[in-house]
């Protein structure tokens, strides 16, 4: 698929449309006072180029057998960061079959909030005086008492690292699904669609909290205080514009980015790729950290596309790669691709000067709020921002993009913003 074909004329003229509202959208001082290149250290500072480990990472996609994890694992992905819901809690390697339709000690409970307690379901479902088990189907009746079956996983690889992580969606005021990557936050039931009726029942199916709420919970749960965060899903198959992002992002740091591409969202709708939100959003001057997934495409598609690769420090121990991981998703210190066969071998941004380097002959292309502004064939490419504070308004960021010459990979940058 041709990048360019990707970004003309539409993009362009979304970008367009969406930089020159900015200044009668956004009150003064444009509103984005948490997350701006002033208030977070731009992107690969302090990474050395020559002396730095590269590890496969998954901010979302879904897993709970070992043939899913074997198929994560065999493309060459060591960071986990699964995101399964229903219920929406972080996956542990002693995780067993069935186990949260058994018993959970969380819930969104109606008139109670937010709570943490034991929920043993088959008591809840059987209950001679509260509970509906009757009311439900034969064929779901007949699955009552719910058992807990063997472990999901029977062989995690010693160099693979499961994050805590999951995807929390149904909100009472957004559409938007939110992964918590590093956090241990746990919402929702097992109840998938609610044909158990556990939701007509006073217990919410997802979060059933304002996304301002789940957001500071997601926040205080954090593993690493300096690490990880939430990540925006699919914002385009959500129906997200690039406004209600920036409402997101400006919540707190905390709140990383946007997914700018989605697999699965691809294959449903063709709604995968979010990259004119991502740079309309970046227009605006805020740091919004761009994630590529698979989604729940890899359990399914061998050839999945959509990967993370954190830079981590090559002289990190491996007991402390967990936490370095996560500050490389915080710091921005990664760089995102659909294969993961090309590789980013520099990238850095000083004195006006961008300097970028990738493993494979590619078309390589530099992507300001101006739109494409340097394009070119090989390995490396070099752009200076024009001289002049004027060049600052008009480009605001600066990023690079790569597409293999010989295969379907696509590679992408972070952003650094121009002060």
């Amino acid at each position: 698929m041709s990048l360019v074909s990707n970004l003309s004329p539409s993009r362009r003229r979304f970008l367009s449309l969406t930089a020159g509202a900015s200044v009668g959208f956004f009150p003064k001082p444009f509103a984005r006072a948490n997350n701006t290149a002033n208030d977070h250290q731009q992107p690969y500072t302090t990474i050395d180029w020559d002396n730095c480990q590269a590890i496969g990472s998954v901010s979302h996609a879904h897993c709970r057998s070992q043939t899913s994890l074997d198929l994560l694992v065999r493309r060459g992905l060591r960071h986990l960061a699964i995101s399964n819901y229903y219920p929406s809690a972080p996956c542990t390697p002693g995780e067993r079959i069935g186990q949260f339709r058994v018993q959970q000690d969380f819930a969104t409970v109606k008139g109670e909030g937010y709570v943490r307690r034991d929920f043993a379901w088959n008591e809840i479902l059987t209950d001679p005086e509260q509970g509906w088990v009757e009311e439900l189907p034969e064929s779901l009746k007949d699955q009552v008492p719910f058992e807990t079956g063997g472990s999901c996983f029977t062989q995690i690889q010693t160099d693979v690292t499961l994050c805590p992580n999951a995807e929390h969606h149904s909100m009472t005021d957004s559409r938007g699904h939110f992964n918590s990557v590093g956090s241990t936050f746990a919402s929702g039931t097992f109840d998938v669609r609610g044909k158990y009726g556990l939701h007509r029942h006073g217990y919410a199916m997802g979060t059933g909290l304002p996304w301002r709420e789940a957001f500071e919970r997601i926040i205080a749960a954090l593993q690493v205080p300096d690490g990880g965060g939430i990540t925006i899903n699919h914002p385009k198959w959500s129906g997200m514009s690039p406004v209600q992002i920036q409402e997101h992002l400006d919540f707190d740091p905390r709140v990383l980015g946007i997914e700018i591409w989605n697999q699965t969202a691809e294959q449903l709708n063709g709604k995968g790729w979010s990259l004119a939100e991502w740079d309309a959003v970046l227009a605006t001057g805020r740091r919004c950290y761009g994630f590529a997934v698979s989604d729940h495409a890899h359990n399914s598609d061998p050839g999945f596309q959509g990967r993370n690769v954190l830079l981590v420090d090559g002289t990190t121990a491996t007991a402390d790669l967990p936490a370095a991981c996560l500050r490389a998703y915080r710091r921005g210190d990664f760089y995102c691709s659909l294969d993961g066969k090309l590789q980013l071998r520099r990238c850095q941004f000083q004195d006006g000067k961008l300097r970028a380097e990738v493993s494979q002959a590619s078309q390589l292309r530099v992507i300001t709020a101006a739109g494409i502004v340097h394009e070119q064939a090989g390995k490396e490419i070099n752009w200076t921002v024009p001289a002049g504070k004027a060049a600052g308004q008009q480009h605001v960021f600066v990023r690079v993009e790569a597409d293999q010459r010989d295969g379907t990979d696509r590679l992408f940058s972070q952003a650094f913003q121009l002060a």
